[in-house]
């Protein structure tokens, strides 16, 4: 009886496996899409306008951006290969193993930290205090 059970409970795991193999696919193609192009019109506003230059706001957004294409381009299309084509480069490469989560970590800590020293910026420049100011 144990072991019947064992089996329906792993062949439910490999259908729902199964199941979500193919939305998470086409969510994350879709994702990868968007925010690459999302991100690739932000860098070409940001060097056409050269605000970023003289204003640090946005600068820190100009770096956030490629920030989140790093992010994008390393976290996402790994797991859209590992989990809709099965292509693991993690299992092939020790380096990429080992520094792949490590960067995306990295990266998304640098984007918060972007993020909040855009918002002080702001906070400074608009402060009512000449002192602050």
């Amino acid at each position: 009886m144990s072991s019947n059970n064992n089996t329906s409970i792993t062949l439910a795991i490999i259908q729902l496996q199964s199941a979500f193999r193919y939305p998470s696919l086409i969510l994350g193609f879709t994702l990868l899409i968007g925010g690459v192009l999302g991100n690739i019109l932000n860098i070409i506003v940001f060097i056409k306008a050269g605000n970023y230059k003289n204003n640090a706001c946005s600068l820190y957004m100009f770096v956030h951006t490629f920030l989140d294409l790093c992010i994008l381009l390393t976290g996402l299309t790994t797991r859209i290969l590992g989990t809709g084509f099965q292509i693991d480069f993690t299992l092939v490469n020790r380096i990429w193993c080992k520094t792949r989560i490590g960067f995306t970590d990295i990266n998304s800590e640098c984007t918060y930290t972007m993020i909040c020293l855009q918002a002080i910026d702001a906070f400074i420049c608009c402060s009512p205090s000449v002192v602050i100011r």
